[in-house]
């Protein structure tokens, strides 16, 4: 089953999530794909009719024993952790409802933007089970854990602005043309940056957060030296002295960073 629509453009893939996508192993896959081509820097995610899904219809959840339930957990885990471990960066393009596992993934991602309309929900305490693809850890990295609590415990939905005011989503927008405008002039900003360095703070950001803090002022001490081995360190500096635009060249999959 042909669950995405997949288009590069520039240094851009956007990948657009049907409502029929129902595992997430097939996602995975597709993120990986798109992490190994050289040819990529920045990955969109959006949903294809507006809404951001992906997952069993609960039709089908309410077939699930102990065993069904938690290979489907693990997946859907594994997938969070897949998106939070790509060293390219993730941006989620939202235009209508991200509910449950839907606001997972949103969550993995490393930059949320949403229209004034779309709604985010944790609404599975309404089924008798709680989030299961990593919602109730990622919100909670992301939030205060009152306001995280108060979606879980309740399963109502809130709005976009609510979202951004809490720090979740990065703008907000009227309307989804006027969103994938601002994405598109995102990604072309981002590009002329070291896609290397963009990379290597993603990973510094994602891994400190699951430290204790000496030892993730650890991990910033080692990836802050490591960036000073490489050739995008020489020419950054070297253009600001300069005073000329910089023309960043090192890629992850030339250079690899190892904590000591």
């Amino acid at each position: 089953m042909n669950c995405f629509s997949i288009s590069v453009s520039g240094r851009s893939a956007l990948i657009l999530l049907e409502k029929k996508c129902t595992d997430p192993q097939a996602l995975c896959r597709v993120l990986e794909d798109a992490e190994a081509d050289r040819g990529i820097d920045f990955i969109r995610l959006r949903g294809a009719d507006g809404s951001f899904t992906i997952g069993r219809a609960v039709s089908e959840l309410q077939t699930f024993g102990e065993k069904e339930a938690r290979v489907y957990a693990e997946r859907g885990q594994r997938l969070v952790k897949t998106m939070r471990g790509l060293k390219k960066l993730i941006i989620a393009e939202i235009d209508g409802e991200a509910f449950g596992p839907g606001f997972e993934i949103a969550l993995a991602c490393d930059i949320i933007f949403a229209t004034a309309s779309s709604r985010f929900a944790f609404p599975e305490v309404n089924l008798g089970v709680i989030p299961g693809f990593g919602g109730t850890q990622l919100a909670a990295r992301r939030v205060y854990e009152t306001f995280v609590k108060y979606l879980v415990f309740t399963g109502d939905s809130v709005t976009a602005e609510e979202l951004y005011a809490k720090g979740i989503a990065n703008a907000v927008f009227a309307d989804g043309a006027s969103m994938n405008a601002h994405t598109d002039a995102l990604c072309a900003r981002l590009s002329e940056k070291s896609s290397f360095i963009l990379g290597l703070a993603k990973e510094t950001l994602n891994s400190g957060i699951e430290m204790d803090f000496d030892k993730a002022l650890l991990f910033e001490q080692n990836a802050f030296t490591f960036s000073f081995s490489c050739e995008d360190k020489r020419e950054g500096m070297g253009a600001f002295i300069e005073k000329r635009k910089p023309m960043f060249k090192n890629r992850w999959e030339d250079l690899r960073f190892e904590e000591e």
